[in-house]
């Protein structure tokens, strides 16, 4: 399952030739970081693990052609192992397995963090998912 956050109106997103489309946030990459044996760079305190996350925000997302798809935003986050834990505790799930899980917990993150963006506010995206990408 394949799952993104939609804004839940069209705004516009380029002021110069007031292009207006949905927006959407897809995940890119959630990544576990084990710095144990990194040296002076891991092996204790909170840095030992780290999830990474990172997600892209687009116009048009989806569409070919002279008015494809445009990448507007990106977000990118780095949280401790205790941080990642305790959000994803928290959440409740609408995909089945482990990847979904751990797909929709960073995209919930991304959205638990993001600031208003093109007049949208937390409250204006509704994630959505569907078989395949």
């Amino acid at each position: 399952m394949s799952h993104k956050l939609v804004s839940d109106k069209a705004v516009v997103y380029d002021a110069a030739t007031l292009a207006t489309s949905y927006l959407t946030i897809v995940p890119r990459q959630v990544q576990f970081l084990d710095n144990e044996g990194n040296g002076p760079f891991g092996g204790g305190g909170n840095n030992e693990h780290q999830v990474q996350i990172n997600a892209a925000m687009f116009a048009n997302f989806g569409m070919t052609g002279s008015n494809g798809q445009v990448r507007v935003d990106g977000y990118n986050y780095t949280l401790t192992e205790l941080e990642w834990n305790t959000f994803f505790a928290s959440q409740s799930f609408t995909g089945e397995g482990s990847y979904d899980e751990i797909i929709e917990t960073g995209l919930l993150y991304v959205l638990d963090n993001i600031s208003p963006v093109f007049g949208l506010s937390q409250s204006n995206w509704i994630m959505t998912g569907s078989v395949g990408y």
